[in-house]
């Protein structure tokens, strides 16, 4: 009998291969766990950097070969246009690398023309938009805008089978927490959708992400689902 794929559950690892597993079985090892760590604070460090300096980062992929770590970073297409604070701010990523590991690291950063819709692109832009002050309920419906333009758009991902061309079918975006100036203190949710697809197929994917953001009224929740047709 078939069985549904939660689309927040570790049965997503059926179709697609995850950016790193770890299981706890017996004793913990504890410089991997430490290794691990590091590898998720520089990527969030990593990721602060270039916001703060108002560039928009997407993908980080770190790469392990021949004893060598590889940081790729991608970017749109606008990001080259200052050159010095561009070059400024890979150096001090570099030297930032260098203190937090103790092998040689190699950091490629990749220009995108076309950029296609990734969780990790929406979380970004939901951020912008609260650092603008903008109404909650308005960051929601321009996220969906935004989603829907990029809909049955075709992109190359790595899976359990290998690579494999997919097709954005449809979204599912989730905002919890106050968004309302008032005296209730309850936290409330807001969600948006379109299009669908059988999570009973091992020919769909699905990709999540989820994020605590934080407003001047406190902090809120922001979850994101896009389902993908592999072809």
């Amino acid at each position: 009998m078939a069985k549904k794929i939660n689309p927040i559950s570790l049965r997503l690892g059926l179709t697609q291969v995850w950016d790193f597993t770890l299981q706890n079985y017996g004793k913990l090892i504890s410089w991997y766990v430490l290794l691990l760590l590091k590898q998720l604070q520089l990527k969030r460090v990593v990721a602060q950097i270039f916001n703060f300096n108002k560039f928009l980062v997407g993908e980080q992929e770190f790469w392990y070969y021949h004893n060598k770590l590889f940081l790729n970073v991608y970017f749109t297409d606008h990001i080259i246009k200052n050159q010095n604070k561009y070059s400024l701010i890979l150096k001090n990523i570099s030297l930032l690398i260098f203190e937090w590991f103790s092998l040689k690291v190699q950091l490629r950063v990749f220009r995108k023309t076309n950029w296609i819709t990734t969780p990790d692109l929406l979380i970004s832009y939901a951020s912008y938009l609260l650092e603008q002050q903008k109404n909650p309920n308005k960051v929601l419906w321009q996220l969906c805008q935004f989603s829907e333009k990029q809909l049955n758009c075709t992109k190359i991902v790595y899976s359990s089978r290998g690579i494999r061309l997919v097709n954005l079918k449809g979204f599912k975006i989730r905002l919890v927490g106050r968004f309302d100036n008032t005296k209730n203190q309850m936290s409330k949710s807001i969600q948006q959708g379109f299009g669908s697809l059988s999570l009973m197929s091992l020919k769909s994917r699905v990709e999540f992400v989820s994020k605590e953001l934080y407003t001047k009224l406190g902090s809120c929740g922001l979850q994101i689902w896009l389902f993908y047709e592999i072809n």
